[in-house]
């Protein structure tokens, strides 16, 4: 069986994947790790993920540490394995005409330690661990897809997701 892989799955867990998270405090994780102080390599082998689902996790990581997770999915991956990564898009909130500047504010930096009111799980998390609600990069459709194939992807596309984009990568 080919493994599926939701990394930073937070309270999106998905039947058929290894949801991995970093907070303990989530009760559907099935794997505790921090992706920013440990190697997902650590846990996977190479060549050995069909899928890597990566919502709304790569953002939350400083430009250099979302590099070295790309070739971390990268090595994982089978060949012609997909990653699938979701983030903000930085230019569409940016140039946005309609949203207030307390709405970009929060859409760019993250929720950090503020209550977001609909999810009591997630709230309780980002309490106790505020520093995986915080925004770390700012990602635009053209950075996600030089930096993907630069790391050895291909077959890049990026598409509009609303206020984020999905970025698709192949091995």
């Amino acid at each position: 069986m080919k493994l599926k892989l939701n990394i930073g799955c937070g309270t999106d867990y998905r039947e058929n994947y290894v949801n991995i998270d970093g907070s303990n405090t989530l009760h559907r994780v099935d794997k505790v790790i921090d992706i920013g102080k440990e190697s997902l390599l650590e846990y996977f082998e190479p060549n050995s993920i069909e899928f890597i689902l990566a919502n709304d996790i790569v953002e939350h990581l400083f430009h250099w540490e979302a590099i070295e997770l790309m070739k971390e999915f990268h090595k994982m991956l089978i060949p012609s394995g997909i990653a699938e990564i979701r983030v903000p898009d930085t230019a569409r909130i940016m140039n946005s005409w309609f949203l207030p500047i307390k709405t970009k504010i929060t859409m760019m930096y993250g929720g950090q330690d503020i209550a977001q009111g609909n999810d009591p799980e997630m709230d309780a998390s980002r309490q106790k661990n505020p520093q995986y609600f915080c925004h770390k990069y700012g990602w635009t459709r053209r950075s996600m897809k030089d930096a993907l194939l630069a790391v050895g992807f291909s077959k890049v596309t990026c598409k509009h997701a609303g206020p984020n984009f999905i970025a698709r990568a192949e091995k």
